[in-house]
């Protein structure tokens, strides 16, 4: 049986600029392909330009595959793996963005940006758990890590090579760290067209009406908001270390009134973990009581990941999963998203909860102690199954 080709614009219309200093055509793309890397895993110092790297042979050889309708074993493998567990990828967004373009019968040579994802900085004011000091500043001072990862390339050069190319520019991503905290976002938003798309994904809980840059978005015609957080209350103070809930919820509220009353759009992107699988419903009726939307993102680390541990969570997580299922009328995305994870439940022997509980310890002891003993108090039903 010949198996279903699949087809991602990526590799002609993705720009993913980070600050480690690779340039790459989507965020999820294997990295070393067109940043090679030392033994060491520093990046090999590379003094080509964005346009030699985007027009390299490297990145061709990904277009040749994906022009046959393969997806290409390295560069896309994040893609790959995420959808056989049944969660978004950035292959639908990119795909969604250009609808018009056809992979079949593009030129490898075929290169204009319509996506640009540019990632500053770390900075950022939260030590979420799942999170680490390569993308948050909050993580380094926690550690006593001097670790500001800071973009390599010229500021200006960035600028000027977005101003080149704004007659196919469509969306323009802000990714942290946490991008309404950076400067340079402020300066960049100065020199996009209105009608070109901004996507943020922010933690919403900085201060809105202290900051440029959350009100120069919400004064844009087109902005799509990611809020990124999965628990409500002291649970999700607890897991977005160092947060306001109280803050976040009036952040929520200003956004879903602009999304009601304007073009912009946007809802909540959450983590499946197992801070959330036995409380799935109260975030679901959180989003419902502000008419926003969910979806759901893969976890990285086996300790968190509900799927990965005894029977006793397992049954916990499978019975809210139904209930979430059940209770709510969700939309296709989301009612698949459901399926994929009751389907991942079955047959799997896997136990993380020595990890769990090891990884709860040194959170709690060691670099939140303020939070020491709360897992017990805000998850009971998962603490008692340990």
């Amino acid at each position: 049986m010949e198996l279903k080709k699949k087809y991602c614009a990526s590799p002609w219309r993705g720009l993913h600029l980070n600050f480690e200093g690779q340039v790459k055509t989507c965020c999820a793309a294997y990295p070393n392909l067109l940043s090679p890397r030392n033994d060491d895993n520093t990046l090999i110092e590379d003094n080509r330009s964005i346009e030699q790297v985007l027009q390299s042979d490297e990145i061709k050889e990904v277009r040749a595959s994906i022009k046959q309708g393969v997806l290409h074993p390295k560069y896309c493998i994040n893609c790959i793996d995420n959808e056989k567990a049944g969660f978004p990828t950035e292959r639908e967004w990119h795909n969604n963005l250009s609808p018009e373009f056809d992979c079949a019968t593009a030129s490898l040579d075929d290169y204009k940006p319509a996506l640009i994802d540019v990632r500053w900085n770390n900075t950022c004011n939260l030590a979420c758990t799942y999170c680490d000091s390569y993308f948050s500043t909050k993580w380094a001072s926690i550690m006593g890590e001097k670790r500001n990862q800071t973009i390599k390339s010229d500021y200006q050069d960035i600028i000027d090579y977005i101003e080149l190319h704004r007659d196919t520019v469509k969306e323009v991503a802000m990714v942290g760290g946490e991008p309404l905290m950076m400067k340079e976002n402020d300066r960049l938003l100065d020199i996009l067209p209105d009608d070109v798309l901004v996507t943020v994904i922010t933690n919403m809980t900085t201060d809105f009406d202290r900051m440029p840059v959350p009100q120069k978005l919400l004064k844009r015609s087109r902005v799509g908001w990611s809020m990124s957080f999965d628990n409500i209350g002291d649970r999700f103070e607890y897991v977005r270390w160092g947060s306001s809930w109280q803050q976040l919820d009036k952040n929520v509220t200003t956004v879903a009134d602009k999304i009601a009353n304007s073009q912009q759009h946007g809802g909540i992107q959450a983590v499946y973990t197992i801070y959330n699988c036995t409380r799935l419903c109260e975030l679901k009726q959180y989003a419902e009581d502000k008419n926003i939307t969910i979806t759901w993102q893969h976890v990285w680390g086996d300790q968190l990941d509900p799927h990965k541990h005894n029977s006793a969570i397992k049954e916990l997580a499978l019975a809210e999963l139904k209930r979430y299922r059940d209770n709510f009328d969700l939309g296709p995305a989301e009612a698949d998203w459901a399926k994929q994870q009751l389907l991942q439940f079955e047959n799997r022997d896997d136990n993380q909860s020595k990890e769990l509980l090891q990884f709860t310890e040194d959170i709690e002891n060691k670099w939140h102690p303020d939070q020491k003993g709360q897992f017990e108090k805000l998850w009971p039903e998962i603490a008692k199954v340990l």
